[in-house]
């Protein structure tokens, strides 16, 4: 997959189901190398248990939308809400005049914007919308992100994989998790959605998800026949809204854990 680094950029104004935060300034990272830390934790060298981002996140199939409602994207009116976290410098886009904003870093401690889920290690945030005005395309808008850890075969690792939700009276949001690389074929071990299916087009390849809660940490456990690297890749899936507020609900994913990482 090639995950390119977006050209979005964000004002520090919230949107109208999410400025109950005080917003704090982040850019998308890149990530060149697509090695994690805590395969280390084993010989006692490394301290972190997160699996690192690699690169950029890539929108498919459309536009984000800030506000659902009226259409607007990111890159019209400043307004964005879907990234890494927590927050990352530089501050913002020169480019634009800009500044990108995490809506999931504040208040402190870092947590989820309408509380729950800390994000005190990497992670990421879908709080955009599709563009749910009369006319637009129903087709789904997805954003496709990957992080990457670092296997040695024949070790079994164990990892949760923290997925908060929010606003889910508004339209669906689905997710997929899925697992490849070094020996390593897991499709689909979470998948769940968020939202209104009433008031929502839902595509045909994501209907039959079951329901997610307010707060969960699915488990996975696997073990590579190979030495090299295992990516853990998230689709997050927009529906068309044709009611209510005309906005998505919202995801909060943290960076997968290693469970026997000190």
């Amino acid at each position: 997959m090639n995950l390119s680094t977006p050209t979005y950029a964000a004002s520090d104004q919230g949107l109208d189901r999410r400025s109950v935060v005080t917003a704090a300034a982040w850019s998308v990272p890149v990530i060149a190398a697509a090695v994690a830390a805590p395969m280390a934790a084993a010989s006692g060298t490394s301290t972190s248990c997160a699996v690192i981002p690699v690169g950029g996140f890539e929108v498919i199939g459309g536009t984000l939308s800030s506000n659902g409602s009226i259409g607007s994207s990111p890159e019209t009116d400043g307004n964005f809400g879907t990234g890494w976290t927590p927050a990352k410098e530089p501050a913002g886009d020169s480019s634009t005049g800009y500044t990108q904003t995490d809506y999931a870093v504040a208040p402190a401690p870092a947590s989820w914007w309408q509380g729950g889920g800390e994000v005190a290690e990497p992670g990421f945030l879908s709080l955009d919308d599709h563009n749910n005005t009369d006319g637009a395309s129903q087709e789904p808008v997805t954003v496709a992100l990957q992080f990457a850890v670092d296997v040695t075969a024949g070790t079994t690792y164990d990892f949760v994989l923290p997925i908060y939700t929010a606003a889910g009276y508004l339209g669906t949001q689905h997710l997929d998790v899925s697992i490849t690389g070094a020996g390593v074929s897991l499709p689909g071990v979470v998948q769940g959605y968020v939202g209104d299916k009433s008031i929502s087009v839902v595509p045909a390849a994501v209907e039959d998800y079951p329901v997610l809660g307010a707060s969960q940490t699915p488990a996975v456990s696997f073990t590579p026949s190979s030495s090299g690297l295992v990516f853990f890749a998230y689709t997050f899936t927009l529906s068309y809204v044709s009611g209510g507020a005309r906005q998505n609900a919202d995801m909060l994913v943290q960076a997968p854990q290693l469970t026997s990482c000190v």
